[in-house]
């Protein structure tokens, strides 16, 4: 049993022992579907039909990765098989059924200007009830002896009624006849994928790039353009899982990503001398703090106080803010004497500047 994802639908194949395909079933269902709502489509549409599966082959979609359909399926004794992520080769028969479900479904709505639910059940129907080139036959003449009769069926009643022996003997070589002709059609596939396929493989410790797709996660959470590199990192591998997946020691702000990639979305780095940067070293002071120095000083004027005669300059801290304070002439003499050069430096019909003073 393989369940797939399909714009609100789910692509349920059947399967037999041996790789025999038996029948699809197409069922519309709703994102803000409830995983409890969906638990039930599933036990009613498949379950009830052709009982508990040993294994799902499925996509990360949140809702497969949850911990409520893991327990449900623990709890049927159904092994769950995630698919590696945006690798959609993992299992390419549903793929490619998704294709023909599209196709199927566009000719029906630009024909008859209707929903698409209303047209899924003759969908389903007309593809299970026609001819497969991987299995050489229908699906329903796998599922049932013969073709499900249409209002252009040429099949006739009672054509091809056997009993006994016959029946077990014909069934037989039907079996052996579907798994020649999938045998013959996952090679020729398998040589069309080989022409452009490389065998790579790496180590546990070795570093790699991450292939860049504006349309899968990594392109997404790196905000990937048409300019954008096509791979980043170098990421260490951390562990191989299985023949043809590994996982990466992710960087944080890819840590939404599922961290096992397969081998295709992977590419080998070569260390090079060059690409490591030498960082100064910085000497870092405790207790550091920030001695805030004057610039100017702008204003002068004399205070009486107890009796005596205390001289202040207005003292100009930050020129762009225009921050300026009161202080004792006398000690900011002797702090800071550049500020009090009697030098003119400036000078015009209102005032003049002796150094650092505006007078």
């Amino acid at each position: 049993m393989i369940i797939c994802r399909f714009r609100g639908l789910r692509v349920a194949k059947n399967k037999k022992g041996g790789g025999l395909e038996l029948n699809t079933a197409f069922l519309p269902v709703n994102k803000r579907w409830s995983l409890e709502r969906l638990a039930q489509l599933y036990i009613r549409e498949i379950v009830r039909l052709h009982g508990v599966p040993s294994s799902i082959i499925s996509d990360r979609d949140p809702r497969f990765t949850s911990r409520f359909w893991q327990t449900l399926h623990e709890a049927l004794g159904t092994r769950l098989r995630l698919s590696s992520a945006y690798h959609p080769q993992t299992d390419g028969q549903p793929e490619r059924t998704i294709q023909s479900l599209e196709d199927l479904l566009r000719a029906c709505v630009l024909d008859h200007l209707g929903s698409w639910e209303e047209v899924l059940p003759l969908v389903e129907f007309t593809y299970n009830n026609s001819y497969h080139a991987s299995i050489g036959m229908a699906p329903f003449e796998d599922l049932y002896g013969r073709r499900c009769k249409t209002p252009l069926c040429w099949y006739q009643e009672g054509e091809s009624v056997v009993v006994g022996p016959e029946l077990v003997l014909q069934t037989i070589e039907m079996v052996r006849q579907i798994q020649k002709r999938l045998r013959a059609t996952q090679s020729r596939q398998k040589s069309y994928a080989d022409r452009r396929r490389r065998p790579l493989e790496f180590e546990e410790g070795e570093h790699v790039f991450l292939r860049v797709k504006p349309t899968t996660g990594v392109g997404r959470a790196v905000r990937a353009k048409k300019l954008t590199p096509k791979f980043i990192g170098p990421y260490q591998i951390l562990h191989r899982v299985g023949p043809v997946a590994y996982q990466l020691a992710l960087p944080p702000f890819l840590s939404n990503l599922h961290d096992v990639f397969h081998v295709s979305q992977l590419r080998k780095y070569i260390r090079d001398p060059s690409h490591v940067v030498e960082m100064d070293e910085v000497q870092v002071r405790e207790n550091l703090t920030y001695e805030k120095r004057p610039v100017a000083v702008v204003d002068h004027k004399l205070k009486e106080l107890r009796g005596k005669s205390i001289s202040l300059v207005k003292i100009l801290w930050d020129a762009a803010t225009g921050e300026a304070t009161w202080e004792i002439e006398s000690q900011f003499k002797e702090q800071y004497p550049f500020l009090f050069s009697s030098k003119p430096i400036f000078e015009d019909e209102n005032s003049y500047l002796l150094g650092g003073i505006v007078t």
